[in-house]
C-alpha cells in the first residue's frame, strides 16, 4: 500500500462517522499486544488551547531530552501531521505500512464493528510511538474524553485541562458543567490534574470533584504569576518565577497556555531547567493558531471555530492591530454557533468575504454565514463558493489600502485550503 492509497482508504472510513464508545479501541489495541500500556502519556483535553498546550509540552520535553511523541488534531496540512516525533511528522512510508496492517485487522474485529477514520488513526499513533520507543506520548484528546478515542490509558502520568467552553454541545452537553464533566471522563488513579489559569469556575468545580473521586491532586497554575507580558506579531514575552521567557506565538492567551505546559512538565520530570523551559518555549511551532503570514496584503490565520476562539481572535486584534479594520475570510462548520462567532468579529471588520472549506464535515452554507454576519453589523460581506474564491476577492478588496489587512478564520479546514495558496506549507 502506498501512502495515497493509505490517506484514501482512511478518508473512505469517513462514511461511518463518529462512533462513541471504547469498544472497537480495546480489540484493536489488543490485536497488536496493547502497545499503548508501554507509554507515559500526557493527555490533552478541552475545548480550546489544546493544540498549543501540546505543542509546547511537546517541546520543553523534547529540549530536555526525551523522546517525544505527540498525537494532535484535526490535521492541518495532512495526516502525518497528526502523528510526529520530535516535531517530525511519521514518514509516508510508516504511515503507509501502519494504516496496511491497521486496515487489514479490521478483519479480525469481530461484534465489535470496524473502526472510525478517527479510531484508526489514533490506533496508527499509538502503534507508531511504541516502535518508536518515545520516552513520553503527549495526547490530545479528538472531542470530549470519556468516550474519545484516547481515552485508552489505564493511567497517564498527567491530564490536562485547557479552557472549557461551549462546543460540539449536541454530543458533549449543553453546558460547560455537563463538557466539563464529559473531558474530565480521562482522569484515572495515579495521575495528577492540571487546568489552565482562567477555567470557568463551574468547569473547574467539576474538575476537582472528579479528581476527589480517582484520588489525584489537582495543579491550577496562577494567571497572575506571569508578568510584564509584552506581544507582538512576533510572539509573546513574559517574565515567570524571575525568568524572562518567550512563546513566538500570537496572543495573551498563549501565556496561559504555557503556564499550563509548564506545570504539565513539572509534573513529570524532575529537576527540569530553566534553559530546557526558554529553549523549548522559544522553538515550540504549530500552524494556524493566530500565525502571521507576511504578504501584501499580510494575513492572520486562525482556526478559531467558537465564539471562546473568536473572543480570543478579536482580543489579539484589539491589542496588536487597534487602528486597523481587517478584511475577514470567513468558512465555519454547520454545526457551530455562527451566532456566537461572528458577534466577536464583526464589529472589528471592515469587510467580510464568506465561504465553504472542504472537509469531511459540512460547512454552514456561505448565504448563511453572510447573513448572520451582516445581520451582526460587518459592512460590505460577500458570500463566493471556495476559500480561492474568498481569497481573491478579499486581495482585491485591500487592493491600494497600505494598512489592509486579511484575517481568515472559523475552520481549521479553511485555513488548510488558504495555506497552500499563501505559499505559507504545503499539505504532507
Amino acid at each position: 500500500m502506498t501512502y495515497e492509497e493509505a490517506v484514501a482508504a482512511i478518508e473512505n472510513l469517513r462514511a461511518s462517522g463518529i462512533k462513541p464508545g471504547l469498544e472497537r479501541m480495546e480489540r484493536i489495541m489488543a490485536l497488536y499486544g496493547n502497545p499503548h500500556w508501554q507509554l507515559k502519556v500526557i493527555h490533552v483535553a478541552g475545548t480550546n488551547g489544546k493544540g498549543s498546550t501540546g505543542a509546547m509540552i511537546r517541546s520543553i520535553l523534547t529540549a530536555a531530552g526525551y523522546r517525544t511523541g505527540w498525537y494532535s488534531s484535526p490535521a492541518v496540512m495532512g495526516p502525518r501531521e497528526m502523528i510526529s516525533v520530535d516535531g517530525v511528522p511519521i514518514s509516508k512510508e510508516d504511515f503507509a505500512a501502519l494504516a496496511d496492517g491497521l486496515i487489514s485487522s479490521q478483519q479480525q474485529m469481530g461484534a465489535v464493528g470496524t473502526l472510525s477514520e478517527f479510531e484508526l488513526t489514533t490506533a496508527l499513533a499509538m502503534v507508531y510511538f511504541a516502535r518508536q520507543k518515545v520516552d513520553f506520548s503527549v495526547v490530545e484528546c479528538g472531542m470530549g474524553g470519556r468516550d474519545d478515542a484516547t481515552n485508552l490509558f489505564p493511567a497517564p502520568k498527567a491530564v490536562v485541562l485547557t479552557p472549557v467552553a461551549i462546543d460540539h454541545a449536541a454530543v458533549l452537553g449543553r453546558t460547560v458543567e455537563e463538557i466539563a464533566r464529559n473531558k474530565c471522563g480521562i482522569l484515572r488513579p495515579g495521575s495528577v490534574a492540571i487546568s489552565a489559569p482562567g477555567q470557568p469556575e463551574e468547569a473547574l468545580a467539576v474538575l476537582y470533584e472528579e479528581a476527589a473521586r480517582q484520588g489525584i491532586s489537582v495543579h491550577v497554575p496562577c494567571a497572575g504569576a506571569a508578568a510584564g507580558r509584552e506581544e507582538s506579531l512576533e510572539g509573546t514575552d513574559f517574565t515567570f518565577e524571575g525568568q524572562r521567557l518567550r512563546v513566538p506565538l500570537i496572543g495573551s492567551h498563549q501565556v496561559d497556555n504555557a503556564l499550563t505546559a509548564m506545570e504539565a512538565v513539572r509534573a513529570c520530570v524532575p529537576n527540569l531547567t530553566w534553559e530546557v523551559v526558554e529553549r523549548g518555549l522559544a522553538e515550540v511551532r504549530i500552524p494556524c493558531r493566530q500565525e502571521w503570514i507576511e504578504r501584501n496584503p499580510p494575513v492572520l490565520l486562525d482556526g478559531a471555530h467558537n465564539p471562546h476562539g473568536a473572543a480570543a481572535l478579536a482580543d489579539t486584534l484589539r491589542r496588536l492591530l487597534p487602528n486597523r479594520r481587517p478584511i475577514l475570510i470567513a468558512a465555519l462548520l454547520a454545526d457551530k454557533d455562527a451566532t456566537g462567532w461572528v458577534a466577536a468579529l464583526a464589529p472589528l471588520c471592515a469587510a467580510a468575504v464568506c465561504c465553504e472549506a472542504a472537509g469531511p464535515r459540512p460547512s454552514l452554507p456561505a448565504q448563511e454565514l453572510r447573513d448572520c454576519l451582516e445581520q451582526a453589523g460587518c459592512p460590505r460581506v460577500s458570500a463566493v463558493s471556495t476559500p480561492e474564491d474568498a481569497l481573491r476577492l478579499a486581495q482585491e478588496l485591500a487592493a491600494g489600502q497600505p494598512e489592509a489587512v486579511l484575517v481568515a478564520a472559523g475552520s481549521f479546514y479553511l485555513c488548510a485550503d488558504l495555506c497552500p495558496l499563501l505559499a505559507s506549507r504545503s499539505r504532507i
